[in-house]
């Protein structure tokens, strides 16, 4: 999973339902600032039963490592420095972790009291790796696969790079490209499991859409496409997004990211493969109460923060592509049952946990995400022994919905 940052004054980021049953968790960037509620009824307790906790200090830190010192949530979206005076983002609602490290290399941590990510950094030139176009507003428009139920033409700016790593470019249809185009891994995109009977009767139950086949196919693909720009900016806003630092757990409806619970999975608790794990990705963070939005991990975020891992020295290039077996969520004795999120220390890199796994199996062609694996790391997949510079389900945030 992921989390993107709010742009606006604050960088708060509102998520909208639009009438005509929309996707639930359609974003639009409002301007504004969020009241701390919390903090206002402490108050309020105190000035009238002269007792109780003190009001919530403000925090403001300008270093991870007084920031992590003092264990104050930032009240707006900051910019702060770390040890090696290199700079990142944390978004209001969220503070840092107690057991953060104090370099981005190492895996900076924040986290809301519940919910803990880890700060991912994209450079100019990282961008322009990840992405089709830097600069989305004046690219023409590519369109994307069209089904055969009739649904109107929807149209992207931009998509990702998708990098297929050489060893499995050995297999003919481990290929990426564009949307619309006949190559395997592509986003944004429609898929044909998305105009069957199931995936439309999926879109209705597990994301909310609503009307005739072709009208619930067509919004859902606008508003995969209205989503990802939307992340897209908040990562150039930024120059980064936050990744779920476990797995996804907790429950469908109330969806955490947290060590030592149990991993959220499509088969254990009815969230129906990608499109129930996608709902529950943007459940995670919402722009209702913290400056940030949850989603699932996209495939090119995956792919940077492999990169991110190796170029750090959080793992060697054999380890990410090659074999994982060393650091993944296995079952040591059976590998075959998955282990609760965090389950142990060697199985992290740079404060990450659990991205290596037992291969389960890919959930769809062109979405990088396991059926077993929500990405609130905002938004991401898994893979076990070679990675292969594939994706898992975690949940993202860009800093200005920020992704996280």
């Amino acid at each position: 999973m992921a989390i993107s940052f709010a742009f606006g004054d604050n960088g708060l980021i509102n998520r909208a339902q639009e009438a005509g049953g929309r996707y639930a968790n359609d974003t639009k960037y409002t301007e504004g600032s969020i009241t701390n509620v919390e903090s206002y009824i402490n108050e309020i307790l105190i000035g009238v039963g002269g007792g109780g906790n003190p009001p919530s200090q403000e925090q403001t830190a300008t270093t991870v490592e007084e920031a992590k010192a003092n264990g104050l949530k930032y009240s707006e979206t900051t910019q702060i420095t770390d040890a090696s005076e290199d700079t990142m983002w944390v978004p209001g609602g969220f503070g840092i972790a107690s057991d953060s490290a104090t370099d981005i290399d190492d895996g900076v941590v924040i986290t809301d009291g519940t919910n803990e990510f880890v700060w991912i950094p994209v450079s100019d030139t990282d961008l322009a790796e990840m992405y089709s176009t830097t600069t989305p507003e004046t690219a023409t428009d590519t369109t994307l696969t069209q089904s055969s139920l009739g649904e109107a033409v929807t149209t992207t700016k931009i998509y990702s790079n998708l990098r297929i790593d050489e060893r499995s470019q050995q297999f003919d249809d481990y290929t990426a490209g564009a949307p619309g185009s006949s190559a395997l891994f592509r986003e944004p995109d429609i898929l044909v499991e998305d105009a069957s009977t199931t995936g439309i009767n999926l879109l209705k139950s597990e994301l909310g859409y609503e009307g005739d086949n072709a009208t619930v196919l067509k919004n859902f693909a606008q508003d995969m496409v209205d989503e990802y720009l939307d992340v897209f900016e908040s990562i150039k806003e930024y120059d980064g997004f936050y990744i779920g630092r476990y797995e996804l757990t907790g429950t469908k409806e109330n969806p955490t990211v947290q060590r030592h619970q149990p991993v959220l999975t499509a088969a254990a608790t009815s969230a129906n493969t990608w499109y129930g794990l996608k709902a529950a990705c943007s459940r995670v963070v919402t722009g209702e109460d913290k400056y940030a939005q949850s989603h699932m991990i996209y495939g090119n975020q995956w792919d940077e923060v492999m990169d991110w891992l190796v170029d750090t020295q959080g793992k060697t290039d054999y380890e990410v592509y090659e074999d994982s077996g060393t650091w993944g969520n296995y079952n040591v004795t059976s590998l075959e049952e998955l282990q609760n999120a965090g389950h142990s220390d060697t199985w992290s890199a740079n404060n990450i946990y659990d991205l290596a796994r037992k291969l389960l199996g890919l959930d769809t062609k062109s979405r990088f995400s396991w059926s077993v694996l929500a990405t609130v790391r905002f938004i991401q997949q898994r893979f076990t022994k070679a990675l292969h510079r594939t994706r898992k389900t975690r949940v993202s945030i860009p800093p200005d919905q920020l992704c996280i």
